[in-house]
């Protein structure tokens, strides 16, 4: 079938492992993409080629264009490199792979390895993503009290490997699982697709109040990235829509738009070492501070040194975010706590929706092997805010 050619220009950071979205023209009857370095001369004798990259086709557009995904294997800062897009009739087969369970789960797994699996069954208080498996094929989130484990912890059982909460909510405690606590109910799947590069779950979420009484909800989308070489990618978008009236998101750190329970054996009290981006280390320098990401690395199971981090997009309401995180393996992003981060109930950190009002939140979850440093943290934080520039080549 036809060609085409982009650059990708890296700008001021190293890039490992990106992902990268753009709209060119597609020619009709195309149905994958593959590309792959370009040289305008015969290569040298002896020479290597980079391996080609398969990218995700998104629907053509009116306008002869679609969205081509893939993942930038590597580009060195300030440099550019040219490929070579070539498009295929036949469909690319699937990586990320959202496979739907009896009970109404949905299995995640990635190039043929499990990451995990998403909860949403009525019996749990809120839906969450259980376990994240990491690098060496062990979980970088805490079993209990869903699956336990040897030697875990077993406090806050509300903490939950990887979810969505907040613990004021028109008053109403959607954080705990305390007598009188609220609950959310996945209401719909808007949408549930796999694919070569990126597999999406989009659904539609109650609030509700003790009694069943709706308060709000949210449509959320979870977009589960194909890396390779065992690192594990996951975005992460919520938007709140006041449906039922005004709403308070009070002012309280129990909560985290996006919360992580890590795994034991990665808390400080053992191996782990929390890291914000200003180079805070551990709860006395990271908890109520504001800052884009903030990473958590430790041993997992198997002793190996691996780590998770959590990424705020600038879109999100509050950037960069607060945060509520703990030595003892609590990680959230927490836009709302203000009076208790700053010691000061003089400063209200509560935020109103109005009626039909929404309110947007993105976040990236990085699961790497190594620590902060090893684990290239704050160059995967710029390809999530500051990607590579791509141009069409005439």
């Amino acid at each position: 079938m036809e060609t085409a050619k982009v650059t990708i220009s890296a700008g001021p950071h190293d890039r490992h492992f990106v992902p990268i979205r753009t709209r060119i023209p597609v020619p009709p009857g195309a149905r994958s993409v593959v590309l792959a370095p370009y040289m305008a001369n015969p290569p040298k004798k002896g020479y290597i080629p980079a391996p080609a990259m398969v990218a995700q086709l998104g629907e053509r557009g009116a306008d002869g264009t679609a969205e081509v995904t893939f993942i930038l294997p590597y580009l060195a800062r300030n440099a550019a490199a040219t490929f070579q897009i070539t498009f295929l009739p036949s469909q690319a087969d699937e990586k990320a792979i959202l496979a739907p369970q009896p009970d109404g789960d949905i299995e995640i797994t990635i190039s043929g390895t499990r990451l995990g699996r998403y909860h949403a069954d009525k019996k749990w208080a809120r839906p969450f993503l259980h376990p994240v498996m990491g690098p060496f094929g062990h979980s970088v989130t805490r079993g209990w009290p869903v699956e336990p484990r040897e030697n875990e912890s077993q406090d806050h059982h509300h903490h939950k490997s990887l979810w969505v909460a907040h613990g004021s909510v028109n008053g109403v405690d959607n954080w705990s699982e305390e007598t009188g606590h609220g609950k959310q109910i996945q209401k719909q799947v808007l949408s549930r697709q796999s694919g070569p590069v990126f597999g999406v779950l989009e659904t539609v979420n109650d609030w509700v109040d003790n009694s069943g009484k709706k308060v709000c909800e949210d449509r959320r989308k979870w977009c589960f990235w194909a890396m390779p070489q065992g690192l594990r990618m996951v975005d992460l978008e919520v938007e709140f829509r006041a449906s039922e009236g005004p709403v308070v998101f009070g002012d309280t750190k129990e909560g985290g738009i996006i919360a992580v329970r890590v795994a034991t054996c990665m808390d400080v009290p053992r191996t782990g070492r929390i890291t914000n981006a200003d180079g805070g280390t551990n709860e006395p320098e990271t908890w109520g501070k504001r800052s884009p990401w903030c990473d958590y690395s430790g041993l997992d199971e198997g002793g190996n040194e691996v780590g998770i981090a959590l990424f705020n997009h600038p879109k999100s309401f509050r950037y960069p975010t607060y945060w509520h995180v703990r030595n003892y393996g609590l990680m959230t992003a927490n836009p709302f706590g203000l009076s208790e981060f700053y010691g000061d109930k003089s400063r209200n950190g509560s935020h109103t929706l109005g009626a039909g009002e929404t309110l947007v939140f993105a976040y990236r979850v990085y699961v790497h092997a190594g620590d902060v440093v090893g684990g290239q943290v704050a160059d995967a934080f710029h390809g999530y805010i500051n990607p590579p520039s791509v141009s069409v080549v005439p």
